[in-house]
């Protein structure tokens, strides 16, 4: 019945997007409802204040020290729970599934924006999600045993699809697969293989058309079965912009196909991005809406049908790179452009055995050894092929406009093959490639890593990091960090494509944690430690990077116009003798003190003539270190402190705090302000929290 409905709708439609007018009126509509949806203010049943919420369990991942849930009760809830014994674990996952009906107790919270600018936004993200409010759960209980029949046939596939890439290819959830396996995925400019999309719903199309025809149904009937089946489907995946545009552009071009409505290319994809957009606008901000868009037209309006399979291979795969260049430096802030050979064999691999694998593994589990032997092969070797750092660029971001006009260029250049076009894109990239050499301008900046340390300078095209940031849980094989998701997507958006300097204050966790992550993701020509005896931490540093020096006192450093002096000596305690950098710039003088203490602090007065523009208050703000006298002697205009949100050490400490406002010393702190960034010419200040 909704079929026909549809085909008649269609057949008026066809009518109505003849006229070009239509058409154009229809983006300009859909444009301006996104824009205007986009900026509503949120609405939603629960506030601050709330502490309880009962509702139906739609989702729950589980790590080995948490799970994390997401509640329909009057609106989405995500909330995490931390599990205080294995035991609680256990009963956790034998007793909860979803569909039942559950309370959470809690306290509630705001999801968290980037404070550093060009960031990953993780309350946009939820937006998407329609979640606006997060909760920290204290207490899960278990309202209703029964649960519909949906959620029982979804619990059902959700335990047979196990393995994390069933679960991936079948289920379109990539939350159990490696990081850094997936971020060679990315890095290799695969990852779009990894989406649910046409294609795959083609395959599934033509899977189940060959069974329904051994029962000598109408190929139309065929039709209808496979269109309910995939709408189920639908219904039972997490719903991304990419997976909606599969099955829309399925639905769409094979009802106009099989019923001869002939609406025409440029007018189904029109339909399809109003109704992506109209059921949901936060999808615009998805990278997989504008890959999964982009790359479909492309190769929808640029492939010729009568190719042999290896030349349509070929020019997919050729497509597919041009018109994700600028999605990629935008999102990504580089490009890899080996991406083009390597998806001659990940594409007919994925799509031809890994894709049909998984579906057969999810019917008959006992392959699964089989298929694990498949998915090693994929993993290895794009692990391996990640490993190569010949074909990779990275670009600075820059304003929107220049990379909608780059991709204008490359459909421009697709449709009329004009090499001037060529010319013009090839130029403009390298433009955009040399955009840091081309407008230096020098900074220091001091990047929100939490309760940690990390200050970047930057000059001339030269660049040193003092201290990584990290975590008091940080361990060498942990690939979650604070380095993947802040340091190094930061340092490719400002255009430095490797560190001439890192400099380990000390080796405290929150100042050091993220070395060996760096070094092994990011070209970085120097290491130093500081002097004195070495912590757990910093032998592993040594021993993982043999390279790693020493600095020594009085030793000087040049970062373009920025002159480093370490003042600090050798003690017998971490903090004091954490490494102390006078930075000397011609328009000012910055001191960066570590976690370095009032001792360390009166060494210094006694053996220099300290005088600074900005100091780097000690220890995050802790009473040991930034005394009175040390105010008094330095003289800093400016304070800056590196703390985190609600951190369990209560930093700054009020006396520092006062001490900073008894002598009318201005402060900024990263918990308020995220990344701070100061231009020495200038004397601007520029605060990533409060600038979004």
């Amino acid at each position: 019945m909704y079929l026909v409905l549809v085909i008649q709708y269609m057949k008026k439609l066809k009518i109505i997007l003849q006229s070009n007018y239509v058409i154009i009126s229809l983006w300009i509509l859909i444009i301006l409802i996104t824009i205007i949806r986009l900026n509503l203010p949120v609405r939603t049943t629960y506030n601050l204040n709330t502490t309880k919420v009962t509702g139906i369990l739609l989702s729950s991942k589980i790590n080995e020290e948490k799970v994390t849930l997401i509640i329909k009760g009057k609106d989405k809830i995500q909330g995490t729970y931390y599990f205080k014994t294995k035991k609680e674990k256990t009963n956790y996952l034998k007793e909860l599934e979803i569909g039942n009906t559950v309370t959470i107790t809690g306290k509630m919270t705001l999801p968290k924006t980037n404070t550093t600018k060009n960031l990953f936004n993780y309350q946009d993200y939820l937006k998407k999600e329609k979640i606006y409010l997060i909760m920290q759960i204290d207490k899960i209980k278990k309202e209703e045993k029964t649960v519909s029949l949906f959620y029982k046939i979804k619990n059902k596939i959700e335990k047979r699809a196990r393995n994390p890439y069933v679960k991936s290819f079948l289920l379109g959830d990539q939350s159990e697969i490696k990081e850094e396996v997936k971020t060679s995925f990315q890095q290799n400019g695969i990852s779009h293989l990894f989406a649910i999309s046409g294609m795959q719903f083609i395959i599934i199309e033509e899977f189940l058309s060959k069974i329904l025809k051994k029962l000598n149904l109408k190929e139309k009937t065929n039709f209808k079965i496979v269109i309910l089946f995939l709408v189920f489907y639908l219904s039972i995946l997490n719903i991304t912009a990419s997976i909606l545009r599969g099955i829309l552009f399925f639905i769409l071009f094979s009802l106009n196909r099989y019923w001869n409505i002939n609406i025409d290319k440029k007018s189904l994809i029109t339909i399809a991005i109003v109704i992506t957009l109209l059921i949901n606008p936060y999808y615009l901000y998805e990278v997989g809406f504008w890959y999964s868009y982009i790359i479909s037209i492309g190769l929808i309006y640029f492939m010729r049908e009568d190719s042999s399979y290896l030349i349509s291979l070929v020019k997919s795969s050729y497509l597919a790179f041009l018109l994700s260049i600028p999605i990629s430096l935008y999102y990504f802030y580089e490009i890899n452009i080996t991406s083009i050979l390597y998806n001659l064999f990940y594409i007919p691999f994925i799509n031809i055995i890994i894709f049909p694998a998984s579906i057969i593994t999810f019917l008959f589990p006992a392959i699964e050894p089989l298929y694990n032997i498949l998915i090693k092969i994929l993993e290895t070797s794009s692990l391996y092929l990640n490993s190569i750092k010949f074909g990779k660029f990275i670009f600075a971001r820059i304003p929107l406009v220049f990379y909608i006009v780059e991709l204008s260029i490359i459909f421009l250049y697709l449709r009329t093959k004009k090499k001037k076009l060529v010319l013009l894109l090839i130029l403009g990239l390298g433009l955009h490639y040399y955009l840091p050499s081309i407008y230096q301008k020098d900074f220091i900046k001091m990047i929100d890593v939490g309760q940690g340390d990390s200050i970047l300078i930057y000059s001339k095209g030269k660049s040193a990091l003092i201290d990584t940031g990290g975590k008091p849980d940080y361990t060498i094989n942990k690939s979650s960090t604070i380095a993947k998701y802040t340091t190094i997507p930061l340092l490719k958006s400002l255009g430095i494509r490797k560190l001439n300097y890192i400099f380990i204050t000390h080796g405290d966790q929150d100042h050091a944690g993220e070395t060996l992550y760096l070094e092994k993701s990011f070209q970085i020509d120097n290491i130093y430690l500081n002097l004195g005896q070495e912590q757990v931490l910093e032998r592993n540093i040594i021993k993982e990077i043999p390279r790693t020096k020493k600095v020594k006192q009085d030793q000087l450093f040049q970062i373009g116009n920025f002159t480093l002096y370490q003042i600090n000596k050798e003690w017998k305690d971490e903090n004091t003798e954490s490494s102390v950098f006078y930075v000397n710039h011609p328009y000012l003088r910055i001191l960066l003190t570590g976690d370095a203490t009032i001792q360390t602090e009166e060494y210094l007065l006694k053996r220099y003539h300290l005088k600074v523009d900005i100091l780097k208050v000690g220890h995050h703000g802790s009473n040991t270190s930034t005394s009175l006298s040390f105010l008094k002697e330095t003289k800093p205009r400016l304070a800056l402190i590196s703390v985190g949100e609600n951190n369990r050490y209560h930093h700054p400490s009020k006396e520092v705090i006062k001490r900073l406002t008894d002598e009318n010393i201005p402060y900024l702190q990263t918990k308020t302000s995220g990344t701070i960034t100061i231009y020495p010419k200038t004397e601007e200040v520029i605060e990533d929290k409060k600038e979004r």
